[in-house]
């Protein structure tokens, strides 16, 4: 029986990093703040916006506005505050808006405080597909270079392996509890079991999970199917309670990381074995730009169905499924969950109809057992377990499996946060 970690943004978060679509708006008009301080042309434009100074103002750059016209250093500002002087200043400069994309993610920012790109980037498309979808397209093309390019910093700056936490790691490779198996999935939770009493020999797997006393924990294992082989014999491994069992026999035998973020963050986490703990980044790497798929993935969506069927490949360019064809990473996932049984965990990532496509082919394929998870808590003690629980049937086209497989709140728990120290 293997294991799926998902994850999602949610994990970067949990570390610290900033790298929610809020975060990447920010470090944007920082970064035309940087632009506006050191730029010696009266004409900055990046096809989403547009500063000019005016004519009038007869300067040779930008760095002279601040000293000749404010009388002040930027120093005396932050970035973004400078941004917003100048944006408002009709009389030294021209400010443009050139993208009505853009100007959609930068009102959902300040009038909600969050904003799902690929959500607004689908909404979109489904009001204009009739007119321009090549003009949202470019739009949403620079748009994907610019996140790329600030998630790039932020995995060279802040992504190491200080940040690891090991309570993080003890999750990921935590043994499986029966508790957490569906009751469809018993028969394959019992065969698996069925599987290690029959094993002579865990000592491989106790080594592959980092166990120490590897021999005496062999030991351990021996000693309890030999006190438990009669009751095994006559009654079956199911009578024996999950929580008698050894943890050494409850290893998964593979660990699938399947990291929806561009970022190397989860990647840190996996033992440096291919085939035991592979690592697919379903959505592309940040080391190599032109494999990042970034767009929308609902197949399931009524709306989907109106686009493909209107003949103009403009429309179906950003659809993750359809981008998933480019690389293996699909296709070996595919392969993974037809190899065996599974049990999913679910680690930062909201479960949101982005990802619905590839969400809903593993939640309700016939060899998903279990579905645990990882909810995030406040300082407060509240927590979103139900959010994902609510974002997690809206891959399910089986309302009845969703509530079987789903690991109830009493058997799940936060996912672990990493504490940054104030000294």
């Amino acid at each position: 029986m293997n294991r799926i970690i998902i994850v999602g943004n949610g994990f970067d978060l949990a570390h610290q990093l900033a790298t929610k679509y809020g975060d990447f708006i920010n470090w944007y008009w920082e970064d035309r703040g940087s632009y506006l301080v050191g730029s010696w042309s009266d004409h900055i434009d990046d096809g989403l916006c547009s500063f000019k100074l005016k004519e009038e103002v007869h300067l040779a750059g930008w760095a002279l506005v601040w000293g000749y016209h404010y009388g002040i250093s930027p120093k005396q500002y932050s970035l973004r505050d400078l941004v917003e002087h100048v944006k408002s200043d009709t009389k030294v400069c021209n400010f443009e808006m050139h993208s009505h994309f853009f100007t959609e993610i930068c009102k959902a920012i300040e009038e909600k405080g969050w904003v799902d790109i690929e959500a607004e980037y689908y909404r979109m498309l489904n009001s204009v597909y009739l007119s321009s979808p090549e003009k949202l397209n470019n739009e949403f093309a620079i748009v994907r270079t610019k996140l790329i390019e600030y998630l790039t910093s932020v995995q060279n700056s802040n992504i190491n392996d200080s940040i690891v936490n090991q309570a993080t790691r003890d999750c990921m490779m935590a043994p499986f509890c029966a508790n957490e198996i569906s009751i469809e999935g018993r028969a394959k939770w019992n065969e698996f079991l069925k599987c290690r009493i029959e094993d002579e020999d865990l000592s491989d797997t106790i080594k592959l999970y980092g166990e120490s006393e590897v021999r005496e924990r062999v030991k351990q294992v021996l000693e309890f199917k030999k006190a438990q082989s009669g009751q095994i014999d006559n009654m079956g491994i199911e009578s024996i309670e999950g929580d008698k069992l050894p943890s050494e026999m409850l290893y998964p035998d593979r660990i699938m990381l399947l990291n929806f973020n561009y970022t190397n963050t989860a990647d840190m986490y996996m033992p440096a074995d291919d085939y035991h703990f592979p690592i697919n980044h379903i959505h592309g790497h940040l080391d190599n730009p032109e494999s990042v798929i970034f767009g929308y993935g609902d197949e399931l969506d009524n709306k989907y169905q109106e686009i493909s069927s209107l003949n103009n490949n403009e429309l179906l360019k950003n659809i993750k499924s359809i981008r998933y064809l480019e690389d293996v990473n699909y296709r070996t996932v595919l392969e993974f969950v037809e190899s065996a049984p599974y049990q999913i965990y679910i680690m930062g990532h909201s479960c949101g109809t982005s990802d619905r496509t590839l969400l809903n082919t593993l939640f309700e394929h016939p060899n998903c057992v279990s579905i645990k998870p990882f909810y995030y808590q406040n300082d407060e003690g509240q927590d979103n377990y139900i959010e994902i629980v609510q974002n997690i049937s809206r891959n399910f086209s089986n309302a009845q499996k969703m509530r079987d497989r789903v690991v109830n709140k009493t058997f799940c728990q936060p996912l672990p946060q990493r504490i940054v120290s104030n000294e």
